[in-house]
């Protein structure tokens, strides 16, 4: 059976597909290498829109030109790439850096991807001057009072219905595209991931600087982490037992503070289930950990835990509500019944206490009578 290889040219951000782009759909039976090079600019009514990046299957890239070589079929089965098309500005150019979010393999993202605390800028001498978010827009930085270091969030997640995505990479977008070299993209490192071809983390810098008075448009791509298979409950006991708090902190894992509480929460709970001691308290080994930390890693731990605590107190207050409308469950004592063998004692030892009173009565009357004749 052979895999199947699509590309397709879309509309940024409307997804729809341009007719003359030249797609390809491929039957793939051995593996082999397929190169395609995107038009810098594709005709649209009446005027026309520019290359922006090519979404490979796996990552993003503003080169025109990529190549996918394929050495692994029997880990992936449908591979899809799309390049994006979009409408350059009108008018001069303005000292602003506008940065959009891309989920790899499935389409365009609307939350922000800056993270705020995280970057630095240069705000204006006046009250309004802000850089970011340049007014009210939180896509945007403005470079007119300095330059500015933009850094992109760690994860994001299109809608509480869908996956938290993790950082790829960040990079600066060229109207029509940037044809000085090949793109290479493969099908490495696919065995785990179920037959679906998975996107790639982390395979840029998270930061960008621009100079004062500079302007772009950037992209950020995030991509679905890969679910891997463990045995529980040893497994994860194995886990929880190796992450020790402070050194979550300091590693490039770089938990956020509802990692560290959910962590500690599974801590807890695998302690009272194996009868011992609760460990240390989540929160006061967050504090202890702080003491190292940058004042934007506090920033961002601050905003988390509040975060945290506010969900933390909503989860509560449904808890005391569902308690007061709860019934009141009264409890009475079983009723025993007695077999045929326990019925019969019963009557034995009832008759003999009966016979008992009856010997002690006839006794008292004899010694009555007796009395009265002396």
């Amino acid at each position: 059976m052979s895999n199947h290889f699509t590309t397709a040219g879309k509309r940024y951000r409307e997804g729809t597909s341009f007719p003359g782009f030249g797609a390809l759909d491929v039957d793939v039976s051995a593996p082999t290498t397929i190169d395609q090079i995107a038009p810098a600019f594709l005709p649209d009514g009446t005027t026309q829109r520019g290359f922006l990046f090519w979404d490979t299957g796996r990552r993003i890239t503003n080169l025109r030109h990529v190549r996918w070589t394929f050495n692994h079929l029997p880990d992936w089965t449908n591979w899809n790439a799309t390049a994006w098309y979009g409408v350059g500005g009108n008018g001069p150019p303005q000292p602003l850096v506008g940065l959009d979010a891309y989920w790899v393999g499935q389409g365009t993202l609307d939350p922000t991807p800056i993270d705020g605390p995280g970057s630095s800028f240069v705000n204006g001498p006046g009250a309004g001057n802000t850089a970011w978010p340049w007014m009210g827009n939180d896509h945007e930085v403005r470079t007119q009072w300095g330059p500015a270091t933009i850094r992109a969030l760690d994860h994001l997640r299109r809608s509480v219905s869908d996956p938290q995505l993790d950082f790829s990479s960040l990079m600066t977008l060229i109207f029509g595209g940037d044809d000085s070299s090949v793109f290479n993209e493969n099908d490495d490192g696919l065995g785990s991931s179920g037959g679906v071809v998975t996107g790639i983390a982390a395979t840029t810098a998270q930061t960008l600087s621009f100079a004062q008075n500079a302007g772009a448009t950037v992209m950020a791509g995030y991509v679905q982490p890969v679910a891997s298979k463990v045995k529980f409950p040893d497994s994860l006991i194995e886990l929880i037992d190796e992450a020790v708090l402070n050194h979550l902190v300091f590693t490039n894992v770089d938990p956020s503070p509802d990692d560290l509480v959910r962590l500690k929460l599974i801590v807890e709970s695998i302690d009272l289930v194996r009868g011992e001691r609760v460990s240390e308290d989540v929160f006061s080994g967050l504090v202890d950990a702080a003491r190292g930390m940058s004042k934007a890693e506090l920033t961002r731990t601050i905003a988390g835990t509040k975060a945290t605590l506010a969900r933390g107190e909503a989860a509560l207050k449904s808890l005391q509500a569902i308690q007061a409308k709860a019934p009141t469950k009264v409890v009475s004592a079983p009723v025993r019944t007695l077999g045929t063998g326990q019925k019969a004692a019963a009557k034995r030892k009832t008759a003999a206490k009966s016979k008992t009173a009856a010997t002690k009565r006839k006794t008292a009357t004899k010694r009555k009578t007796s009395t009265r004749k002396r």
